[in-house]
């Protein structure tokens, strides 16, 4: 997860990049669309990992974990307000993905793909039925910039206010749980026994 998630983080960085370059700045396009290609070598890899992780993967690896679920709205509204008041409100724990932005990481990737074919074939074949491939890679590569923005802002934020230590994960595999009490009227020490288990008679040796 971490090899796919910097593949496509650093090559979409490079992309970015020099893809301004070539447009805005016609001294360098020449040799910035060579990085371009290069670049574009590493998204189709990080590419293919994350979409082989999404089928083949499990836990936070595999495409389900990126649906929304029921008991995942609350926790999106909770981390909208989160964003509203800049980490003064306290944030809704999670595991792995966080809920308000599962579903845009999911989005994203397709969007990376329609961004890898549309790059790979305009050159040949700039017209496809209705659309000009250059005008659809042109149209989300500001989409991307964006996202990339937001990301890594809400990310900080998230490391810096909250508890989760998400920076760190992408780092170094390894992140902070909080765990609290489940019942807050139970005293330290103290373990409960439910009545089914009291009813079990016990094995004798």
């Amino acid at each position: 997860m971490r090899l796919a998630h910097w593949l496509l983080a650093l090559s979409v960085g490079v992309l970015i990049a020099t893809g301004w370059l070539v447009k805005l700045a016609p001294g360098v396009a020449n040799a910035a669309s060579d990085y371009h290609r290069l670049a574009g070598i590493g998204l189709i890899l990080g590419l293919l990992l994350r979409v082989w992780l999404l089928l083949t993967g499990k836990g936070p690896a595999h495409w389900k974990a990126l649906v929304p679920q029921r008991d995942d709205l609350q926790k999106m509204g909770q981390t909208l307000v989160f964003y509203a008041t800049m980490g003064k409100s306290p944030q809704p724990k999670w595991y792995a993905h966080n809920p308000l932005w599962a579903p845009v990481y999911l989005f994203v990737l397709l969007v990376l793909v329609v961004q890898t074919l549309t790059g790979l074939l305009m050159e040949a074949y700039p017209v496809m039925g209705t659309f000009y491939l250059p005008s659809v890679h042109d149209f989300w590569a500001p989409f991307i910039l964006v996202f990339a923005v937001l990301h890594i802002f809400t990310v900080a934020l998230h490391d810096a206010k909250g508890t989760a230590s998400d920076v760190s994960a992408m780092l170094n595999g390894h992140r902070i749980f909080v765990v609290e009490e489940t019942d807050p009227l139970q005293a330290p020490g103290e373990h409960t026994v439910s009545l089914d288990q009291l009813k079990k008679p016990r094995k004798t040796l």
